[in-house]
């Protein structure tokens, strides 16, 4: 059995986050002495220029499936492969 990971970006395009989050604002999922930190972290994310869409992930994942050269880490969008690449 091989195992592979697909590790996508930012796909703000999804409903993902609602579903996630049962439609629950951010002041109510995290704690306050943490939300000054949360808040700014959600605005760095939500506030980047480069985003995943769906195609992107669809396209990774089939890339990973058929990839014969052993490479595990499959980045999916433009903004996980600029992360991967700084790491």
């Amino acid at each position: 059995m091989r195992a592979k990971t697909v590790e996508p970006g930012a796909c703000l395009t999804t409903n993902f986050a609602d579903n996630a989050t049962k439609g629950a604002s951010l002041d109510e999922l995290v704690p306050a002495p943490y939300a000054p930190w949360a808040k700014k972290a959600m605005g760095d994310f939500t506030g980047q220029d480069l985003f995943t869409k769906e195609s992107d992930l669809a396209e990774t994942v089939w890339r990973a499936v058929h990839d014969t050269t052993g490479q595990l880490r499959f980045p999916a969008g433009p903004d996980a492969v600029s992360l991967s690449q700084a790491k």
